[in-house]
């Protein structure tokens, strides 16, 4: 018998392994085809699903800006002047502000906007419906997982006890929300429009202080924190210090 080439060799060991892949493949069709189908529907289902989320993110935007449009009044019919004369009735605020808000938070339910929605129902109970059930409301928001809207709900919480006369228990909050400030509430915003209100109530002198250090920060709100010092000081008869250098005394003669 001759010698194979190297050649021949390699082409008998080529056709043997195709020859081996098409035997496997003629055993084991079934399974083989059903695990490619398997692949394929995964692939086109994890597709749709990603179509399906973006598509359902898009609706509940929407759906929370028409909603919030309603609430915070910049409808049409705020622009008409004629529109103005007429004070709407508690059914249409109900139908016009809350229905649509009601709406937002079934249908997006455990989504972002739907928790946004129900925070303002919320807030809209706080200075429309019954402020006890607006606080109940607000305090299921206190350890919402996003920062964003469990801080707008703590501020809203705290104003409303600040108005009831309940400068402690609004006092907790504010000093909460000082210590964790978020983008939308930052530090300084918390201590002028809130915490110097609690703590003229409880403690002016500790007030009196709060202002002082906003000033010496020479942030954004040290005009306003001057302006309020300098009440409060009046009020306190504290003497306040001169803000214009004094006048230089006459050369001697």
């Amino acid at each position: 018998m001759a010698r194979l080439t190297r050649k021949q060799l390699k082409q008998d060991r080529f056709v043997e392994e195709v020859t081996e892949a098409v035997g496997l493949f003629t055993r084991h069709r079934k399974l083989i085809t059903g695990a490619v189908v398997t692949v394929v529907l995964l692939v086109v289902a994890g597709v749709g699903f990603y179509r399906y989320q973006n598509e359902l993110a898009n609706e509940a935007r929407i759906a929370l800006q028409e909603a919030l449009i309603n609430y915070h009044g910049l409808d049409s019919r705020d622009s008409d002047p004629e529109s103005l004369s007429f004070e709407p009735t508690i059914e249409e605020k109900e139908q016009k502000i809350k229905e649509p808000l009601n709406k937002v938070a079934q249908d997006y339910a455990g989504r972002l906007e739907g928790e946004i929605a129900r925070l303002h129902l919320a807030l809209y109970e706080v200075s429309e419906g019954d402020p006890e059930e607006a606080k109940t409301l607000l305090e299921g928001f206190l350890d919402h997982a996003d920062d964003e809207v469990s801080a707008l709900a703590r501020k809203a919480l705290a104003d409303q006890l600040q108005r009831e006369g309940q400068s402690e228990e609004a006092l907790k909050h504010y000093e909460h929300l000082v210590e964790n400030p978020t983008e939308m509430l930052p530090k300084e915003r918390i201590e002028l429009f809130g915490l110097y209100d609690a703590l003229l109530a409880t403690d002016e002198q500790k007030a009196l202080e709060l202002v002082k250090s906003i000033e010496e920060r020479n942030g954004a709100g040290r005009e306003m924190a001057a302006r309020l010092r300098a009440s409060l000081e009046s009020r306190l008869g504290v003497m306040t210090e001169p803000t214009t250098t004094p006048a230089a005394p006459p050369p001697q003669s």
